[in-house]
């Protein structure tokens, strides 16, 4: 009998539990996030990628790092963003070590990147922030509750006031009703509102019954848009937020403005728009461009008569590649603000673009193709050398480019060059070059690329193109061998002559030119003056060297050669006698106030490194010279010129030490030219590398040069190449930004050898680093010619 009491006693408690189980909401169960994701640690899975993937592979190495920029020294890297407009770029200089992933403990939810925030731009020698995951929890799709006729919608306010403490999920949903502020992750439907008396951030935004993301809704709100959402709040890592926002129902905003007062035309007469303009305009999207985190921020339009860029990160995420649409929009000329000094010097007005754009129409197709009637054909050398002054930015060419990608210290960098394999320049990226992984199947190819400069980086010392590329197609190119002598004169005869002469370059000139990439070799270039007293070509030494024997003008003919056919192309130049110019010693400039104008004389020396210019050296001293990289042409070691320059300092403010001289802001007033020998009477010697190690920097050794021994030591990581001198136990870190511009000194790698070594301070820093400027051997003298163009 006590048998059978326990028997039913255990019947009937089995019952009350499968009861219990069955009697559970189903609000409770809707949402199996709420219980799991707030107790899982970050991976740092990074969102520069743009995958759309979950993974929490530990494996990833770091591909968004800042970059380094040009007055940086010895691999340092620092932060370069601007979350605006694109001008952010990876350049080949960013050289930053990536910090090793953190590992992350075993969670019961398997953790995916967040990409509702953009992510925090940090030096890569500081530990990684912990990031959220770039992808939300996909909710099980669930029968929404039927919701009662009147709901209960709570504030902003009163929402963050819900979410609590640090790790706090609440497990009851609110309605919430707010005006979209932006869309800060189009994928996931991750926004910003406000309702006036708080904003909070929405992680992810469903359907109303949880099955369908924001990406994938047919009709869906946007930026000003008044959204009412169903939603759980949770508090993670200190951000108040929204999780799990399903979309009841939403009123799209009015458009605050008139149409009346933009005027219709073409994307080409919207090209010549004056600044300010408001347009009217339409066509086919062709390109997307992203910001930092892959997030849509503007887009290329095209119609049949020209293409502009449209810079708008809320219209980027409504439009696709191939919609067809009409917008109103603000026209405008854009510069990175802290380039505009520098982009002025050099006459480069911005990119052409339209901005504060509104979407009017959108035929919502992805199958339209871009008009191509229009584009016209060029090579990339031609882009690269048109003037900064002419309006071609955010327009398309058709070009033939040698596609490659450049991997970096965590980047990628993609060129375009022109086929003699070196012309050419770099994609705009803001996204460490991940936006252009599309590009990996064409590494190494000649393709037809229809092609756009987006913008110029403008320095103290240069303005260059960056390179979006509309499209590109792989058709097999071959080059016909018939053209290699006009290639030769074009690409190798005819641009080694200036215009003008004011004394003799004594310059060798080529006479051969192969391309292993093109697929012929020696295609001989010969030259003819057609006035022999005034240019003149003589063989030396095996070399054929170029004279300006007296005063005059001259006409010389380039002539290219192979395999029977001929191409010809003629510079007339022009010798003149240099101006008279009163001037003093490198010494005495030197020792101008700093901001005086000087004019000075001297020989061209050894190149700067990570800043444009050279040492500019007579008998009684050496000074550094920065100079724009136009003005860079032409000039070659040895030359005797008359510069005008002011006498500068640089230093950082609230820094304690002397800083670094040199003249900026140069012209050259006159170039006596030869091949002279520059003077080391004022150079130092006698001393070891400890010695220049102790150098004050409170004191001015930027000015001295020292001859010494010492051992060239190259150290490379997978993250980062140093080049030190070291003697025994003393180093002595070299100025650069990259080891790559010391890549002339790594024969010399290993070995003692004797230097020519400048000490500078560029950056303030608490010890001077060194330049090299020639490493002298029994076979004689090997400048570093960095700078100069050859």
């Amino acid at each position: 009998m006590k048998k059978l009491s326990a028997l039913l006693l255990a019947l009937l408690m089995t019952v009350s539990l499968l009861a219990g189980c069955a009697g559970k909401s189903a609000d409770a169960t809707d949402s199996p996030e709420s219980t799991t994701d707030s107790s899982y640690e970050e991976t740092n899975i990074p969102d520069a990628t743009g995958s759309t993937e979950s993974t929490a592979d530990s494996s990833y190495e770091e591909t968004n790092i800042p970059d380094v920029t040009e007055d940086e020294g010895e691999d340092t890297p620092a932060v370069s963003t601007d979350s605006t407009n694109p001008q952010t770029e990876t350049e080949e200089t960013n050289n930053s070590p990536v910090k090793p992933k953190p590992q992350s403990r075993p969670t019961q939810t398997k953790p995916q990147s967040r990409p509702t925030q953009t992510k925090p731009q940090l030096r890569p020698t500081q530990p990684k922030p912990q990031l959220r995951p770039t992808q939300p929890t996909t909710p099980k799709p669930t029968v929404t509750p039927n919701k009662p006729e009147t709901i209960s919608v709570i504030s902003i306010q009163k929402a963050l006031e819900l979410c609590g403490e640090d790790g706090n999920v609440t497990t009851e949903r609110y309605y919430i009703r707010g005006t979209i502020e932006t869309i800060t992750n189009a994928q996931y439907g991750a926004m910003v509102i406000t309702d006036g008396t708080g904003s909070i951030s929405v992680y992810g935004t469903y359907s109303e019954d949880g099955s369908v993301g924001y990406a994938d809704m047919k009709d869906k709100p946007y930026k000003g848009d008044e959204v009412l959402l169903y939603c759980i709040l949770q508090n993670f890592n200190g951000q108040k937020e929204i999780k799990n926002a399903r979309l009841i129902s939403f009123k799209k905003a009015e458009l605050d403005i008139n149409e009346a007062d933009y005027t219709a035309m073409t994307i080409a007469e919207a090209r010549e728009a004056a600044k300010g303009a408001l347009v009217k305009t339409g066509g086919i999207v062709a390109r997307i461009t992203y910001a930092n985190g892959m997030k849509p921020n503007g887009f290329y339009l095209v119609d049949d008569t020209q293409s502009i860029y449209v810079y708008d990160s809320d219209l980027a995420q409504r439009v696709k590649a191939g919609n067809k649409i009409t917008i109103l929009a603000s026209k405008t000329y854009w510069i990175l603000d802290k380039e505009i000094e520098d982009a002025q010097k050099f006459g480069y007005q911005g990119c052409c673009q339209l901005e504060n754009a509104y979407l009017k129409d959108n035929d919502e197709k992805t199958d339209n193709t871009f008009s191509k009637s229009w584009i016209p054909e060029s090579t990339v050398k031609e882009i690269m050398d048109t003037p900064l002054s002419t309006n071609i930015t955010s327009t398309i060419f058709k070009v033939n480019a040698l596609v490659t990608r450049e991997d970096g210290k965590g980047f990628l960098n993609y060129y375009f060059k022109d086929l003699d394999g070196t012309t050419g320049s770099y994609t705009y990226t803001q996204c460490s070059g991940s936006d252009f992984e599309w590009l990996d199947q064409f590494d190494g190819k000649i393709c037809t690329v229809y092609l756009s400069v987006l913008n110029a980086k403008a320095t103290n010392s240069s303005c260059v193109y960056r390179f979006v590329p509309i499209d590109v197609v792989d058709e097999g190119y071959t080059f016909d061998t018939d053209n290699a002598a006009e290639f030769a004169v074009k690409y190798y005869g005819i641009g080694q002559f200036d215009t003008s002469y004011s004394g003799d370059p004594a310059m060798e000139v080529t006479t051969s030119v192969s391309s292993e990439l093109l697929g012929f070799s020696d295609a001989k270039l010969s030259y003819f003056s057609s006035n022999e007293n005034v240019v003149k070509f003589t063989s030396e030494n095996g070399k054929l060297v170029m004279h300006c024997t007296g005063y005059g003008e001259a006409s010389v003919k380039v002539v290219g050669s192979y395999n029977g056919k001929e191409y010809s192309q003629t510079v007339e130049i022009t010798v003149a006698q240099a101006a008279a110019h009163d001037s003093i010693t490198v010494e005495q400039a030197a020792n101008a106030q700093v901001g005086e104008i000087v004019t000075v004389k001297g020989i061209i020396g050894p190149s700067l490194v990570n800043k444009q210019g050279f040492y500019l050296i007579d008998d009684t001293g050496v000074i550094a010279v920065t100079l724009d990289d136009e003005k860079m042409e032409g000039l070659a070691i040895g030359q005797e010129i008359i510069l005008q320059g002011k006498r500068d300092r640089f230093l950082k403010d609230g820094v304690e030490c002397y800083g670094h001289t040199a003249l900026t802001n140069c012209d050259i007033l006159a170039n006596y030219y030869g091949k002279n020998a520059y003077s080391d009477k004022a150079f130092i010697t006698g001393k070891t590398l400890a010695d220049f190690a102790k150098l004050n920097v409170n004191e001015d050794h930027s000015r001295d040069v020292y001859v010494l021994k010492a051992t060239i030591a190259f150290e490379e990581t997978p993250y980062y190449t140093s080049v030190k001198l070291t003697d025994g136990d003393t180093q002595v870190q070299l100025y650069c930004s990259s080891g790559k511009q010391y890549s002339w000194l790594k024969q010399y790698a290993g070995k003692e050898v004797t230097v020519e070594l400048a000490a500078c301070n560029w950056n303030s820093k608490p010890q001077y680093a060194g330049c090299v400027l020639s490493v002298i051997t029994e076979d004689g003298k090997v400048c570093n010619e960095l700078n100069f163009k050859h």
